[in-house]
């Protein structure tokens, strides 16, 4: 699912992103309640997990739309549909998401100008 992201030899590793996930989601709220995991195909396992209660996507139409698509692979598999909770992207002023793409190819922003 990397293949096509630029100046891949910056990304993070699994490892660093899933502890500052972790952190992240420690000082929101119980990480017991969520599973962090890599995933390696469109649906991430998200098709056949029994006790799933909700899926947490971007507001970028594809995302969405895989969101649903695996829902309805799920009605198909005789398991319950989980909740789409669609977060919508941080702008910068020239009203492009922000991204790690934009970031890795060497493009500074301001926290303050950022639009949320």
């Amino acid at each position: 699912m990397l293949q096509n992201k630029t100046n891949k030899h910056l990304l993070q590793s699994f490892e660093e992103r899933h502890g500052e996930i972790e952190n992240f989601i420690k000082s929101e709220c119980d990480v017991d309640r969520c599973s962090i995991f890599s995933i390696d195909t469109k649906e991430g396992g998200a098709d056949t997990m029994e006790d799933l209660e909700a899926l947490i996507v971007s507001d970028e139409i594809g995302v969405v739309q895989n969101a649903f698509d695996i829902n309805q692979m799920r009605v198909d598999n005789d398991l319950q549909r989980f909740h789409i909770i669609i977060i919508p992207r941080v702008r910068t002023p020239d009203g492009r998401p922000l991204s790690s793409s934009r970031k890795r190819n060497g493009e500074a922003f301001d926290p303050d100008t950022l639009i949320y």
